[in-house]
């Protein structure tokens, strides 16, 4: 049986997931949220299900699970009965969906493993064929540089990954003039970004008077908890006076850019109880940073001010863990 993570207490994964949630609270001011339909990847966990379920009351649900063991534990596990899985991977499971007339969708594409690069995006691409205005696509993508291989000669380590990435994905999506510093930590996750966005325009936009739709981009962030990963999401429109009532219901979140090479970073470290009850003893306060690098050295550091911002940023979305006897 696969291995899995217990993305649950992965502080940054948990506040990825929590800007999700309220990106979707602030389009329910708009749109009927609550109506969607969603699918994604539960595992036996659910942690995604029980918060939109909770939190947006949204009850139309599917969880893809291919791993025979993992769905017969998902299967035992499953929190409601709203939530039918399928013992199935994605790429079968959306070669064969037909999308419902006037109902509509989130799509949460999970993905963890950067070997299978490709055909993810083949299957992002599958998935925004389908998908019709007002639905919602989001997908996780491996974001590590050293996830497309290491070499012997570090001088020749940028070209050897980025080789790597372009057997991995269809050159079509590829920047024309891509070079080795595409693959640095730093730049590796808004490389994706564009290959995301090549494909959505490729196969959106530019097609009329067939396919007026287009993806306007939400929101995507590049976080940490073990491996670096990015997460993109966006909403299908076809009228771009659709977009000032999205921006609108948006206005309270700020980690919402509409772009596409604009991603919030997440950064928090692991702390203890007593750390988080300190720190947050100075917030919300913009003009901190400076005393929490002075009064918390053994946690956040000069040579990092990021960090820092990203805590003063984030702090409220902080997961809380705690014992529980049964």
């Amino acid at each position: 049986m696969a291995k899995q993570p217990f993305y649950h207490l992965r502080p940054n994964k948990n506040i990825d997931r929590s800007l999700f949630i309220q990106t979707l609270t602030g389009l329910s001011r708009h749109y009927p949220i609550s109506n969607y339909h969603y699918i994604g990847f539960g595992s036996y966990l659910f942690d995604d299900f029980k918060l939109l379920h909770e939190s947006l009351n949204i009850s139309k649900m599917v969880s893809l699970e291919m791993d025979p063991l993992i769905y017969k534990r998902a299967k035992f596990n499953v929190p409601y009965n709203c939530i039918h899985i399928e013992n199935t991977n994605s790429t079968d499971y959306l070669s064969e969906l037909e999308l419902e007339d006037k109902e509509h969708y989130i799509f949460w594409l999970d993905f963890v493993s950067p070997k299978d690069l490709g055909s993810q995006l083949s299957d992002y691409a599958t998935l925004i064929n389908l998908l019709r205005p007002l639905d919602i696509v989001r997908i996780t993508l491996n974001a590590s540089p050293a996830a497309l291989g290491n070499c012997d000669d570090p001088d020749k380590q940028l070209e050897r990954r980025l080789d790597k990435l372009k057997e991995r994905v269809d050159s079509a999506y590829l920047p024309s003039s891509i070079q080795p510093s595409a693959v640095t930590t730093a730049e590796y996750p808004i490389t994706l970004l564009r290959i995301l966005k090549a494909v959505s325009l490729k196969l959106l936009e530019g097609r009329p008077p067939y396919s007026p739709n287009f993806m306007f981009p939400l929101f995507s962030s590049i976080y940490e908890d073990g491996q670096q990963m990015l997460t993109f999401t966006g909403i299908v429109l076809d009228d771009h006076a659709e977009e000032k009532y999205i921006i609108d219901s948006l206005s309270d979140y700020p980690h919402n850019t509409f772009k596409w090479d604009e991603p919030c970073k997440i950064e928090i470290p692991a702390l203890t109880v007593r750390e988080i009850t300190e720190l947050n003893k100075l917030l919300p306060n913009q003009d901190v940073r400076q005393q929490i690098i002075n009064d918390f050295p053994f946690i956040f550091s000069e040579k990092e001010p990021e960090i820092v911002d990203s805590y003063i940023s984030y702090y409220k979305l902080y997961p809380h863990y705690h014992q529980v006897n049964f």
